[in-house]
């Protein structure tokens, strides 16, 4: 069945792409076990001693604008090839399972606070990083707005089982939290490694397919680049 607004053949070829499960569980176990962590913030900045609510407020400023320092260098560093996407994105999430394993040992409320604040800048600026490669790995208009949509769709798990996570009777500890976190990071770091090998794949598939082909100078050497940055 053929249509203008809709390939079907596209729809096959998404589900039956290697890439598809990696990323889908990408979004979904570092939606809930990374983005959890804002919950815990209000509770640390409280165990500060600060009951204050303007100085609470000052106070969570902190870890968000660390996200900005964070994303702006390692995406000046992505984009001038300097770092892979993909290391990039193993990094953040190495650092945040440190972050955690650090919370569940340390009781000292202004290291449980630099702890936070780190995992919380790592977890917010992933999803960017990382975002570029799921739609470079989805070929076709009917394959990457379908891709956009069940990715975003899965992230959404965040918002329902990220809060049961982190119920304040697992509180004022939340090691319980913190250890289904790493679990889920860990799948995360799994997900990461293998939708990294497979665009790999992919892309020195498609390179070694266009070198014998009619494919322009320009779109030989696109390819070649690709291969490159994902090794």
């Amino acid at each position: 069945m053929k249509s203008k607004t809709i390939n079907f053949e596209q729809v096959k070829e998404l589900f039956r792409s290697s890439t598809f499960i990696p990323f889908l569980m990408i979004w979904i176990t570092h939606g809930i076990g990374g983005w959890g962590i804002s919950f815990v913030l209000p509770t640390v900045i409280y165990e500060l001693g600060i009951s204050n609510t303007a100085i609470s407020q000052v106070m969570t400023m902190p870890p968000f604008t660390l996200v900005f320092v964070i994303l702006l260098s390692l995406a000046f560093l992505v984009h001038t090839r300097r770092l892979s996407p993909w290391v990039a994105g193993l990094g953040l999430e190495a650092a945040q399972i440190v972050c955690y394993v650090l919370l569940i040992t340390v009781k000292h409320p202004i290291a449980k606070y630099i702890f936070v604040m780190i995992a919380t800048a790592a977890s917010q600026s992933f999803f960017a990083i990382i975002w570029p490669e799921r739609i470079r790995a989805a070929k076709g208009t009917t394959t990457a707005g379908l891709a956009i949509g069940l990715t975003n769709a899965s992230c959404q798990l965040m918002g329902i089982v990220g809060p049961q996570i982190y119920q304040p009777k697992f509180g004022p500890s939340y090691r319980i939290s913190y250890s289904c976190s790493i679990g889920l990071l860990c799948g995360t770091l799994l997900s990461v490694s293998s939708a990294w090998f497979f665009v790999s794949k992919e892309d020195k598939k498609d390179a070694s397919a266009n070198s014998g082909s009619d494919a322009t100078p320009e779109e030989q050497t696109d390819n070649q680049k690709a291969v490159e940055y994902t090794d």
